[in-house]
């Protein structure tokens, strides 16, 4: 089986270095595809591939079984545009373009978790400075967090305490044709982060998270503290909802839990990093997604 990997990054980046030690393990190919080095055709109707470095078809006249998006949030419009166009060719996705859709926008995700019912932060959606000031009084004053909706890792990600700061950030990171993420601030005391990642419709792996000393955000990239725990069946079901109503098979699921409330899902991330959670866990998370490819292509030839 050729596994596609939809990615601008080599063998040296974490996950796609280890999807390739799980497929060699698994006795399948791994191409990487830069959808930025090939070209879409359309020939008599028909969906077709030209001038890309590497496509595999010299390997038998074969084109991957499988494709699995991996740009992130960043992915541009050709980005989904080469998606369809695999989708065209009969190519399984995984995950399709819906998931990938509302994951892509992390307001789109809280749009699609709060309208099935899934706890998430109070948030407001703005593209005008305006807008920011009056989402903060809607969200009871400073602090608050703002967020690009297509920030990855936790970037982007600012604590603002004043109106004066507010002033300096929009003025840096404000792009009215994209928006920004207004959000309630939750105190890390008394708060813990949890990544959950859900793959074909079970729990893979989760790990609680921690900041690094004076820091609000949990995330890895940004230092974080990684922790494996084995979770309630009420934070389970809630990651496992979450990632379900967001159209994805493959998911990492970013909760909050406090003390006093129920838990809130926070991101649903369709293209997760897993090098912590792996650290964390002991667990083999880039075989189990290539053997979950490798499931959808057999029972796709059924």
């Amino acid at each position: 089986m050729i596994i596609g990997i939809m990615t601008v990054n080599g063998f040296d980046f974490h996950p796609n270095k280890r999807f390739l030690e799980a497929a060699n393990d698994l006795g399948h190919q791994i191409l990487l595809i830069n959808p930025y080095e090939i070209t879409c055709a359309m020939d008599m109707g028909k969906s077709g591939l030209f001038d890309f470095i590497g496509f595999p078809m010299d390997i038998s006249g074969r084109v991957p079984d499988v494709i699995l998006p991996r740009q992130g949030s960043p992915m541009g419009e050709y980005g989904f545009v080469l998606l369809r166009h695999f989708m065209q060719m009969n190519i399984a996705l995984v995950n399709k373009i819906e998931g990938v859709t509302i994951a892509r926008n992390q307001y789109l995700t809280l749009q699609t978790l709060a309208a099935a019912g899934i706890r998430v932060p109070n948030s407001c959606f703005i593209t005008r400075k305006p807008g920011f000031f009056k989402a903060v009084a809607h969200l009871g004053g400073f602090p608050v967090i703002a967020k690009q909706v297509d920030g990855m890792g936790g970037d982007g990600v600012e604590k603002i305490e004043n109106e004066s700061q507010a002033n300096i950030y929009l003025d840096t990171h404000l792009n009215p044709l994209k928006g920004m993420l207004v959000q309630q601030f939750i105190k890390p005391e008394g708060r813990q982060d949890l990544r959950m990642l859900v793959i074909g419709g079970r729990l893979a792996g989760a790990m609680a998270l921690e900041p690094s000393p004076g820091d609000f955000r949990a995330n890895i990239h940004q230092n974080g503290q990684a922790i494996a725990i084995d979770p309630p069946r009420e934070w389970e079901t809630l990651a496992l909802d979450a990632a379900r109503v967001s159209c994805l098979e493959i998911a990492g699921v970013d909760m909050m839990v406090e003390k006093t409330g129920p838990p809130l899902v926070v991101e649903v991330n369709y293209s997760p990093g897993f090098k912590g959670l792996e650290a964390a866990t002991g667990k083999d998370i880039a075989w189990q997604i290539i053997d979950y490819l490798s499931s959808i292509v057999s029972n796709k030839s059924l």
